[in-house]
């Protein structure tokens, strides 16, 4: 495959009628978590094994609150999690990624003033052996969410400012040689990436896979707001190349009509999907993990996305 790259966005109107024309879910499927009685779980991470078990981490918050944990969730079979005793306090849409041999556990940390309201966040990373001694070594901008960390021939970071040439939100990109070079200060100098989104939209990185030719697949979310502030985000990917800074085209992955109907937090959320990342197989298929209405938890069977950039013809790197 020659691989194509872009130079300006595509419509998020062209992206979504794409995506329907040649949809790539197989099936779907829910997944319960016990032990959280009366609380929601969504905007899961990818599972993991650690030491032979398989788990999840969730956000786990009431229905009607803002104010979440981050708890993991040990499996019981395909479709239901037992809830563990391991949680961060006061954090939101986890993610994770090995490091060497270490666990780097993210998401959004929250801070809530004296009458319970949130009143700022900000991305934080914990990192440790185990589940049971994660310990936080970093933190992005205040008010910066979905910052997303892999390592390939060096640790590879994207942002997700907001406000100027950044707009409602638009995805940066910078490298460093180790987990402790990151801090504020290296993840506000990342170059803002301007090949994804139009004005309309924002977006951000949830995930990067470093594939077999050293390119990178990114998983994440495209939105934009309607009329009565309605939100509506959408599961995407792209393949980007960390030596030329080059992206491919926004390729849409997932939207809530893939899904069954079901709960919602509120009725500004109904039509949001927000894609926590995949695991890639071996037969062509990937799951993707998925967080509906910031309610429900589901997994979603799709074609594997970033088999077609994993060709020995890029003639275009």
């Amino acid at each position: 495959m020659k691989i194509k790259y872009i130079d300006k966005p595509i419509s998020l109107d062209e992206l979504v009628a794409n995506h329907r024309k040649d949809p790539q879910i197989l099936h779907t499927k829910k997944l319960n978590f016990l032990g959280v009685d009366s609380y929601d779980v969504y905007n899961i991470s990818p599972a993991f094994t650690l030491n032979g078990i398989s788990y999840i981490a969730g956000r786990v918050e009431k229905r009607d609150s803002e104010i979440s944990d981050i708890r993991f969730f040990k499996k019981n079979d395909d479709n239901n999690y037992q809830a563990t005793d391991i949680f961060l306090p006061y954090m939101q849409d986890p993610c994770m990624v090995w490091i060497d041999d270490e666990i780097v556990i993210g998401g959004t940390e929250i801070s809530v003033d004296d009458k319970g309201r949130i009143n700022t966040w900000r991305t934080a990373f914990y990192r440790g052996f185990n589940l049971s001694d994660l310990r936080k070594f970093s933190k992005a901008p205040e008010k910066m969410k979905d910052v997303r960390i892999v390592k390939g021939d060096k640790i590879y970071l994207f942002s997700r400012p907001q406000g100027g040439v950044a707009k409602a939100g638009r995805i940066g990109f910078i490298s460093c040689d180790s987990l402790d070079e990151i801090t504020p200060e290296l993840i506000n100098k990342a170059e803002i990436l301007t090949e994804q989104f139009t004005d309309e939209c924002w977006g951000g990185v949830n995930q990067v896979h470093v594939l077999k030719n050293n390119l990178l697949g990114i998983v994440g979310h495209v939105a934009r707001m309607s009329p009565g502030e309605i939100r509506h985000y959408y599961g995407m990917v792209f393949c980007f190349n960390p030596d030329t800074g080059k992206s491919t085209k926004v390729k849409i992955i997932c939207e809530r009509k893939d899904f069954p109907p079901g709960a919602y937090k509120r009725a500004d959320l109904v039509d949001v999907v927000f894609t926590g990342g995949l695991n890639r197989h071996h037969d062509g298929t990937a799951t993707v993990y998925v967080g509906l209405s910031d309610a429900e938890a589901y997994t979603a069977l799709i074609k594997d996305p970033f088999i077609a950039y994993e060709s020995e013809k890029t003639d275009e790197i």
